[in-house]
């Protein structure tokens, strides 16, 4: 009798398998990575989005946060809340040095002695001579190690946006430079018609997330509510 033979692979089969398993796996998990820091990337968009939409509701629902009055955070007058000329009216959003990251700065004015003169919220709000509030600024950092970039380049973003409530008609004005920052000194400056009338596109960077063209979010121009911001794809022109 013939002993019984054992089929088997060899080591050179088995090193084929585990070669070809190998490549494989590897394949799999670079498409992972990839999707995951696509998704990633949106969601800076996303979040970015959101961001600029709740200074809207901000400015709609205004707050003070000093225990003193709207002019004066750091408690260097007598005046109390409400006790004051002094009124909160808007947000200010800004570039800052770190283009991963934007600066919130609440926005005041004085009541003036005589508003009568007021036909139109543009003459209204320079009426009240607005002010970047001394308030401590709020900084919103841009997820997933994102950057805000100007249109068509990789220079960093700046740009500045004015979000306030008119005293005569209530309604949200929306004043944007979108091509330099204005010092907090100026921010009344911004108060113009031509302000008014410019829209602002914030480019973001991806810094490798992935290779794709850039998305935007935009501020389109005369916004008066959150649903003026949209995002913009990969046509966006950045």
């Amino acid at each position: 009798m013939k002993p019984d033979s054992k089929a088997g692979f060899t080591i050179i089969e088995t090193m084929l398998f585990l070669g070809i398993t190998g490549l494989l796996i590897m394949g799999v998990l670079a498409g992972t990575g990839t999707s995951i820091n696509i998704q990633r990337y949106r969601d800076s968009i996303t979040s970015l989005q959101a961001f600029f939409q709740q200074q809207y509701s901000d400015v709609s629902n205004v707050s003070n946060d000093s225990l003193s009055n709207a002019c004066y955070g750091d408690g260097s007058t007598d005046n109390p809340r409400g006790q004051s000329d002094c009124v909160i009216l808007g947000r200010y959003i800004t570039t800052t040095n770190d283009n991963h990251i934007l600066s919130v700065k609440s926005v005041i004015g004085s009541i003036p002695a005589d508003s009568s003169g007021a036909t139109n919220d543009l003459m209204s709000l320079q009426q009240y001579r607005l002010q970047v509030s001394p308030i401590a600024a709020n900084n919103y950092e841009i997820e997933w190690g994102s950057s805000a970039v100007m249109p068509g380049s990789d220079t960093p973003a700046s740009f500045s946006v004015l979000i306030v409530r008119s005293p005569l008609s209530g309604i949200l004005r929306t004043f944007i430079d979108p091509t330099k920052t204005v010092i907090d000194s100026n921010v009344a400056t911004l108060v113009s018609q031509t302000a008014l009338e410019q829209s602002a596109k914030v480019c973001v960077n991806s810094n490798g997330l992935f290779a794709g063209n850039k998305m935007a979010v935009l501020i389109n121009a005369a916004t008066t509510s959150a649903s003026g911001i949209e995002t913009l794809g990969g046509d966006s022109g950045c």
